[in-house]
């Protein structure tokens, strides 16, 4: 729609219409270094307090007590001024009591006069305190969202840990170790490789629960599973059988190897000499030994292997590494 100059809006026309906003509309004159406001609609008066048109033709100086506020205000004109166009920020009224805390969302621009001399800042500021807010409550939300996403990773990650593992000596159990097993079997059936175990167990550790108590017998267990899986590869699976009994699943390792490295472990530590809180035990263990698939091609089948060869190494004086024969020869 286009205007014809005796259509044009008057002055009060244009205040009626800035009055209907619920934005805060303002107009300062700038004169020296100070700002004086000639202009601003309704909305800001009552957000001030004060009664209509209490405001115009009183120094920003006049209104803004709090000298730090003022100088924040000021100097955000200023670089308007300087920058010759609109800047926006985001400002508060903290600091000017006693108006309540509110965020404003601000643009200003610097205006010349008709006179080509004569400098303005205009400014429109809308309260945007409910949003920020709800920016903020948001944010906390997502916070605690993160922290309980977290809490629940943690707990999943621990039911995940405690689910394989064993709680006294942080080996891997049972449930683990034949899993595990069933899948090295297969892997090793189509990739042609040998798959070794060895089961061990702790000769004569029933007396020293006995002697000592099952808090030293505890402590002796868990020594034992650390020095134990030192020894080991990282490939190697370690799992507390039961009790005092060790498997140890050493995929890859040829049986002759595999009888090799543990002699040599046993020449080091057998007896395993193993500090408690108030004495030291001596720990000496049997073992046996059996491969796939030269042994059992089946989990079931290679840890009865092993059970056996450690039952041999056991009946022929304990302290001993026996390699699982299907018909021992009597001593």
């Amino acid at each position: 729609m286009t205007l014809t100059a005796t259509e044009a809006p008057d002055s009060q026309l244009l205040t009626g219409m800035l009055d209907t906003m619920t934005d805060h509309v303002f107009l300062l004159k700038v004169e020296g270094q100070r700002y004086r406001l000639v202009f601003n609609n309704q909305a800001m008066d009552n957000f001030m307090n004060q009664p209509r048109e209490g405001l115009r033709g009183r120094y920003l100086d006049e209104i803004i007590l709090d000298a730090t506020l003022y100088q924040i205000i000021a100097g955000n004109y200023q670089r308007s001024l300087e920058a010759g166009k609109v800047i926006r920020y985001e400002e508060t009224t903290e600091g000017f009591k006693p108006l309540p805390l509110t965020v404003f969302d601000t643009r200003i621009s610097p205006l010349t006069g008709e006179d080509g001399t004569s400098r303005y800042i205009c400014g429109i500021s809308r309260d945007i305190t409910a949003r920020r807010k709800a920016e903020t409550a948001l944010e906390h939300s997502n916070q605690a969202l993160k922290l309980q996403l977290s809490e629940i990773r943690r707990l999943q990650q621990q039911l995940q840990h405690d689910a394989i593992r064993d709680p006294l000596t942080n080996l891997f159990n049972r449930r683990y170790f034949m899993e595990s097993l069933s899948r090295e079997l297969h892997r090793a059936q189509r990739e042609d490789y040998p798959v070794t175990l060895m089961m061990l167990d702790i000769d004569y550790f029933k007396q020293l629960n006995d002697d000592r108590g099952h808090a030293a017998g505890d402590q002796a267990l868990m020594a034992f599973s650390q020095m134990l899986l030192a020894q080991m590869r990282n490939e190697d699976v370690v799992c507390r059988w039961g009790g005092e009994e060790f498997l140890i699943m050493m995929p890859g390792l040829p049986l002759a190897t595999a009888h090799t490295r543990i002699e040599a472990w046993r020449a080091h530590h057998s007896p395993m000499k193993i500090a408690l809180v108030e004495h030291s035990v001596s720990l000496r263990f049997s073992a046996g030994l059996a491969t796939a698939p030269e042994h059992g091609s089946s989990p079931d089948k290679l840890i009865n292997a092993a059970d056996i060869a450690l039952y041999q190494a056991k009946n022929k004086g304990r302290d001993q590494l026996q390699v699982f024969q299907a018909n021992p020869i009597p001593r």
